[in-house]
């Protein structure tokens, strides 16, 4: 989706009504300029909420990786054999 807008006086720019809708922004809200080589990119700002869903969701993925799913055999595996011999 590209949509051309005017820079005004005092720098402003209208973020169009379908793009607000789209990424649920309301006034008020915050917004990340970045420059990327000759580009400026615009984004919402995360949450600090967004940022522990994100590491959230990195960490239960490590979690039940198959190197993880070994290591916690293993570990249950050892368990049970102290259990078993007590």
């Amino acid at each position: 989706m590209v949509r051309t807008r005017t820079v005004g006086k005092k720098g402003q720019v209208t973020i169009p009504k379908e793009i607000r809708e789209k990424f649920s922004l309301k006034e008020g809200e915050k917004v990340v300029f970045e420059i990327k080589g000759n580009e400026i990119v615009m984004r919402p700002e995360k949450s600090g909420r967004d940022y522990v869903e994100e590491l959230a969701s990195i960490v239960k993925k490590k979690l039940e990786a198959p190197e993880a799913r070994e290591l916690k055999r293993w570990y249950y595996g050892q368990i049970e054999e102290r259990l078993s011999g007590l």
